[in-house]
């Protein structure tokens, strides 16, 4: 898909209307399909597929780059992604890892590494499951065996256990930066929908012409005084793109329902510049540049630090393999190891792992913040 740097580039002659007085036909109310009684039987699902192709050919319809568009941010929230997870050691057993008795660490974890061993091994995985890959229960022995390396070596598990705690608290606590890739806005179209709305609030000058005419989909924050979308397909389609037609800067998009998550999340890292400089910068009267980060940029900058693609590991000694570093590379790379065994073998292994939000966030069974190895140190 061409990239897009501003929908001005495609429709240099839209004429812009800066108050939501009355309704006027869109620029693309040619383009739309037109419904026959022979359509009227068609299911409704069939209905909104052919809505969401129409959309990605309009100067409304913006996507981050088919680079990241298979990387999945929330395998850490699914799945164990660090190596103490892996072996379900708790973090938070001082007993343990602030004893310093050295021989007591080496017991627990080659005890834990063994346990795992077991049931993961690639003989027992390919000779008990038909299903099973050799390329990926080889790739789980690899990185079963740099955990037990990574943790039994106290030069690379001090440094590994700090960076492990710094991880948790970023991405599972600290609310401003954590993410469970849970949207912010509250979903209210159909279930098949496959589009969002998404407020570029780096470009927004608060005009509030979207909030006025779809008042249930769009709202002005208060921090910044900027538009944003607090409830997704809250107003018909049509009301919602007139909306968007009545922006005078072009900061509202369509964008891909899997990746409102990452925008959403990103943007509140954005920088929002005061109006009055973005206007005289406009109008040619000088004004500083516009800042490079838009959320867009950022949300691919995010997704890509998760990007597992079997490079990490790749060419390595399984034997001789170890970290005394932890970021969202490495995490994914856990995650999406582990999901690659059968679920059998996960529930007999990791009996007690649960997801590591609750119901309010992606729907697990336990609250994250009841997990207290992540708020001790």
């Amino acid at each position: 898909m061409r990239t897009i740097s501003s929908r001005s580039q495609i429709s240099p002659n839209r004429q812009f209307r800066r108050h939501p007085i009355a309704r006027r036909p869109l620029r693309r109310c040619a383009e739309r399909k037109t419904t026959t009684s022979s359509d009227a039987g068609a299911s409704k699902e069939s209905s909104i597929q052919s809505e969401s192709t129409d959309v990605t050919k309009s100067p409304y319809y913006r996507e981050l780059s088919k680079d990241v568009d298979s990387i999945d941010a929330t395998l850490l929230t699914n799945a164990p992604s660090d190596f103490f997870e892996l072996l379900d050691l708790d973090l938070d057993d001082a007993d343990v890892w602030a004893s310093g008795d050295e021989d007591l660490v080496q017991t627990t974890v080659s005890k834990a590494f063994k346990k795992k061993l077991v049931i993961s091994h690639p003989d027992v995985l390919l000779s008990k499951y038909e299903d099973a890959s050799e390329e990926e229960t080889n790739e789980f022995a690899v990185i079963l065996n740099a955990a037990y390396k990574t943790l039994s070596d106290v030069q690379t598990r001090e440094p590994y256990l700090n960076a492990v705690i710094d991880f948790r608290k970023h991405f599972f606590l600290e609310e401003e930066t954590k993410f469970d890739g849970t949207p912010v806005s509250k979903w209210s179209g159909e279930e098949g929908e496959t589009r969002a709305v998404f407020v570029d609030e780096s470009v927004c000058i608060g005009c509030a012409n979207c909030a006025q005419y779809a008042s249930n989909t769009f709202s002005m924050e208060s921090d910044f005084g900027r538009a944003r979308v607090v409830d997704q397909w809250a107003d018909d389609k049509e009301t919602i793109e007139i909306a968007i037609d009545m922006c005078p800067v072009d900061c509202i998009w369509f964008v891909k329902r899997t990746q409102l998550a990452a925008l959403e999340h990103c943007m509140k890292f954005c920088p929002r510049e005061d109006p009055g400089i973005m206007g005289r910068r406009r109008g040619g009267n000088g004004g500083s540049q516009r800042a490079k980060v838009n959320p867009f940029c950022a949300a691919e900058s995010f997704l890509k630090r998760f990007d597992e693609n079997g490079e990490l590991f790749g060419g390595k000694n399984p034997a001789g393999l170890s970290f005394s570093w932890h970021d969202e590379r490495l995490a994914s790379t856990i995650a999406k190891a582990w999901l690659s065994l059968p679920e059998e073998v996960r529930q007999k292994g990791w009996p007690d792992f649960k997801h590591k939000f609750n119901s309010f966030g992606i729907g697990g069974d336990s609250s994250v913040e009841d997990r207290t190895f992540l708020r001790t140190r």
